[in-house]
């Protein structure tokens, strides 16, 4: 990307810094989003930019990387070309309503079964057992707050000590697109994060930090404990961090909770974001427990016991 880009780019960052428009990860996102963008088209001014030269882009990432990921990418420049409209910069060769995207296929929503919820605490536990560690009681502590709130990685690693109300069980948080928001805590989550405080080292404001204290954790770091734990574990399910959000959501539906206490819980602004990501995941459940419901058996007993004949 030419300076010239660099430097437009940066200062439309800087203002939805000051207005809060924008989080720090979604600055990182979206930079990150802008380089892959020029590094296809060339270099070019962005005022220039036409309906063309994404068309280009789609057509050129085909293939190599996913649609969402495609559409992550559009989903910037737009962003970016709408921040300098807003300041008068004019696009003569590019209309944001005519810009086609890549469909992405609906899948079904990753989370892990019960089972599969004890066999990872259950792994974490055992490591724990053999020997007690300041970096295993700080992924347990983090992976409980995971599991037991439904937040997203950085809203749980931006957490501040001060933060957590221990008397309400909570901690207030900024979550995605800069929302206020609030995690309640159940009392083995907070017993955890008082055993992790009265080992970790430092006095760092931030909740979880690097083993001597002296910063933040950081979500790469995070990350690799957290592959190391999930090879561990024996399960074979593909599975990220971000998935303990899902199997939260997913079965709280399951139980039957309401879709409104749900959507406050995952702090999603529209109900339909909530349906959209779960609601296959709970109508398949459903299905399943039927289907093994002899209640809803219409097969005759007698046919299930008959024994086929088989020719030899």
């Amino acid at each position: 990307m030419n300076q010239d880009n660099l430097v437009k780019i940066e200062e439309c960052f800087r203002n939805a810094s000051i207005t809060d428009e924008l989080c720090l990860a979604s600055i990182k996102k979206y930079t990150s989003s802008m380089r892959k963008f020029f590094a296809v088209i060339g270099d070019k001014k962005l005022e220039d930019l036409s309906n063309e030269d994404i068309d280009n882009f789609i057509i050129k990432m085909k293939g190599g990387i996913d649609n969402s990921t495609i559409r992550s990418v559009i989903y910037a420049v737009k962003w970016i070309v709408k921040s300098m409209q807003n300041r008068r910069v004019v696009f003569q060769h590019l209309d944001l309503l005519l810009i086609k995207q890549p469909k992405i296929m609906k899948k079904e929503v990753n989370y892990l079964t019960e089972n599969e919820i004890e066999q990872f605490i259950n792994c974490i536990k055992k490591d724990i057992d053999k020997r007690e560690t300041v970096k295993k009681i700080r992924f347990m502590a983090f992976v409980m707050l995971l599991l037991q709130t439904g937040a997203r990685i950085g809203e749980v690693l931006s957490i501040n000590i001060e933060d957590i109300n221990r008397q309400n069980k909570e901690i207030p948080i900024i979550g995605k697109g800069n929302k206020p928001g609030t995690l309640f805590l159940r009392d083995e989550t907070i017993n955890w994060i008082i055993k992790y405080l009265s080992v970790r080292g430092g006095n760092n404001k931030a909740l979880f930090t690097t083993l001597n204290g002296e910063s933040r954790w950081e979500q790469t770091d995070a990350g690799r404990s957290f592959r190391r734990y999930r090879k561990m574990s024996g399960i074979a399910k593909k599975f990220t961090i971000h998935t303990l959000r899902h199997t939260f959501a997913t079965h709280l539906l399951q139980e039957g909770k309401p879709l409104p206490t749900v959507q406050a819980a995952l702090r999603h602004s529209d109900p339909m974001t909530t349906l959209r990501f779960y609601s296959g995941a709970v109508e398949k459940a459903k299905v399943k427990e039927m289907i093994n419901d002899r209640h809803f058996d219409f097969i005759p007993q007698s046919a299930l016991k008959a024994e086929p004949k088989v020719d030899i």
